[in-house]
């Protein structure tokens, strides 16, 4: 029994210091994220280092590999904010589901003043959502490249490509 629980003990001190690197236990150590690539807004797209993202959500990695707490707060308020707009996009239908069966309004269907103000009230919520949701997100990209150390200048780039050469704007935030 002596045994198997210092077996157990040691295996659990293991495995509890086995991840940790030194800058955990020194808390005078910077670490350096050299691996990180700058953020770029190019026509409305976001490119990371080279790639192209394909939406807000693709920037997810980047943001929690940097592990800023004002880089997360903004990505999950806009992860929020957009969750919120996609949840008043069912009110519409919710609304014709509860009207649908009821005994008053079987004859004429649901009332098409109320559907219509509902449709125009989930409209603007929807639209007001993602609008904070992307200045958000673009708070989220101005303090991730601050953080690492980049300017916040524009600047002209020629951007070369395998089949040609063109001249393209890109901006840091």
């Amino acid at each position: 029994m002596k045994t198997l629980l210092t077996l157990l003990f040691l295996g659990i001190s293991f495995g509890i210091f086995a991840q940790k690197d030194s800058s955990y236990y020194n808390p005078n150590i910077v670490r350096k994220l050299y691996y990180l690539k700058p953020l770029q807004k190019v026509n409305g797209v976001y490119f990371y280092g080279e790639r192209r993202m394909s939406s807000y959500n693709s920037l997810e990695v980047p943001f929690f590999e940097l592990n800023n707490p004002e880089v997360n707060f903004h990505y999950r308020r806009y992860k929020t904010f957009t969750g919120i707009g996609q949840a008043i996009g069912f009110i519409p239908t919710i609304y014709v589901l509860a009207t649908l069966n009821k005994p008053r309004t079987r004859q004429t269907g649901f009332y098409t003043s109320t559907y219509l103000s509902i449709i125009g009230a989930t409209l603007a919520g929807s639209i007001t959502c993602s609008l904070i949701g992307k200045s958000h997100i673009k708070k989220a990209a101005i303090k991730y490249n601050q953080a690492l150390g980049q300017s916040n200048v524009s600047n002209l780039q020629f951007k070369t490509d395998e089949n040609s050469l063109g001249l393209a704007l890109r901006y840091n935030f």
